[in-house]
């Protein structure tokens, strides 16, 4: 009895499987990368996220509020600014707060507003809605302790870009980090409170109106309530 040999099938060498070869290589390569940054991502995000500080502010007392995000940044240098920033729709409003202003605290006292601790704001945004200008969210920056020639510094002044830093994705993200464990959030504002700080610049700011109190200090002078009714 004769026996049947099986012939193998000719090897596929043409230029059309070497193609198909190439680009699954390239996919599962493309595909790595892919999960790899993604997860750089995720896990730096996850730290910046982590290194900003949450306090806690009577939820009562920011209720009166609404939307409108009190702001104090301490600068380089000792430099500092208290803005309250009201958005309705399209339409966004800026106060600037002097930082000397007297808040009253307790018992008939007062004190001024930066001699008040943005690790603790209750005491801050309750002087400020005894005042008159009900805060429903607050962002605090402290960078007091950084030179103006550092590189947080600088990047807090404006004089390093946020877009010069893409070229060094792994330095951003400590720069970063390095900026947000000296963030503080009250309850209910988000990260992005933060970011939208940086569109500022281009908007309109009214200073709060301001006089100096017969004892010393700086007081409201806006008695009638014109400024606030501006930012409506």
């Amino acid at each position: 009895m004769s026996r049947i040999r099986l012939s193998k099938p000719p090897a596929r060498r043409g230029p059309y499987w070497v193609l198909i070869r190439v680009l699954i290589s390239s996919g599962t390569v493309l595909f790595a990368l892919s999960a790899l940054a993604a997860s750089w991502i995720g896990i730096n995000i996850y730290r910046i996220d982590h290194a900003i500080h949450r306090v806690s502010v009577p939820a009562s007392l920011l209720a009166r509020g609404h939307a409108d995000l009190l702001v104090i940044v301490k600068g380089p240098d000792h430099s500092e600014q208290v803005l309250v920033i009201h958005s309705a729709g399209a339409h966004t409003a800026v106060l600037t707060i002097p930082n000397t202003l007297a808040l009253p605290v307790s018992n008939g006292a007062t004190a001024p507003l930066d001699s008040l601790s943005i690790r603790r704001p209750a005491a801050i945004i309750s002087g400020l809605d005894h005042l008159g200008l009900p805060i429903g969210r607050f962002v605090g920056v402290d960078l007091h302790m950084f030179s103006s020639k550092s590189e947080v510094g600088q990047f807090a002044t404006g004089q390093l870009s946020a877009s010069s830093l893409v070229s060094n994705p792994v330095g951003a993200s400590s720069l970063l980090e390095q900026v947000a464990s000296h963030v503080y959030l009250g309850p209910g504002t988000p990260m992005s409170a933060v970011l939208s700080l940086t569109a500022l610049s281009a908007t309109q700011t009214t200073v709060l109106p301001t006089t100096r109190a017969p004892r010393g200090g700086t007081v409201l002078a806006d008695v009638d309530g014109s400024v606030l009714r501006s930012l409506e």
